[in-house]
């Protein structure tokens, strides 16, 4: 090859990777972006309810507690 053949093909080579990419190319690229976004939603939503259930449990002993502290001083009233 001569020099202007080389310059030809960089030039090509340039030109290929400028060219908008292809119907596959896209849809590949929405399926990994749907995927994604589809792992995050789950991620988020488990670590809300997670939150939401320990909140919830933590209240529950709270209620429980409080509830065996107060038949415990009505046991031991003494009149």
């Amino acid at each position: 090859m001569n020099a202007y053949e080389i310059e030809q093909v960089e030039k090509q080579v340039k030109g290929d990777y400028r060219l908008p990419l292809g119907y596959q190319a896209w849809a590949d690229i929405e399926h990994k972006a749907r995927e994604q976004r589809a792992r995050a939603s789950a991620q988020a939503f488990t670590k809300f309810f997670a939150g939401v259930l320990a909140k919830v449990t933590g209240f529950a002993q709270q209620v429980r507690s409080t509830a065996a502290d107060c038949t415990n001083a009505r046991l031991r009233h003494d009149h």
